[in-house]
């Protein structure tokens, strides 16, 4: 049988949550990689390059945040298909 429609949007939702983690997570890596490549220097090169570290730190604070989110959005779904 299967799992109820709530159950079913539940987990949907933490899929859909666990992807745009993932999304979140690789932001920067595309900017970060561009910046490591290139030959620059000059006042601004260590505060932009510390931005990107600091944009790297937020994306991975926010990435885990949507995980945790999908996981108590699991765990929610489990209860309540054990319920039925």
């Amino acid at each position: 049988m299967p799992p109820p429609p709530e159950v079913q949007e539940l987990e949907n939702r933490a899929a859909k949550l666990r992807e745009l983690a993932n999304d979140v997570e690789k932001l920067v890596d595309r900017v970060q990689s561009m910046a490591a490549g290139m030959e620059w220097s000059g006042p601004l090169t260590d505060r932009v390059r510390g931005e990107i570290g600091t944009w790297k730190t937020r994306c991975g604070t926010v990435a885990a945040h949507l995980l945790d989110e999908a996981d108590r959005l699991q765990r929610e779904a489990r209860d309540l298909a054990n319920r039925h």
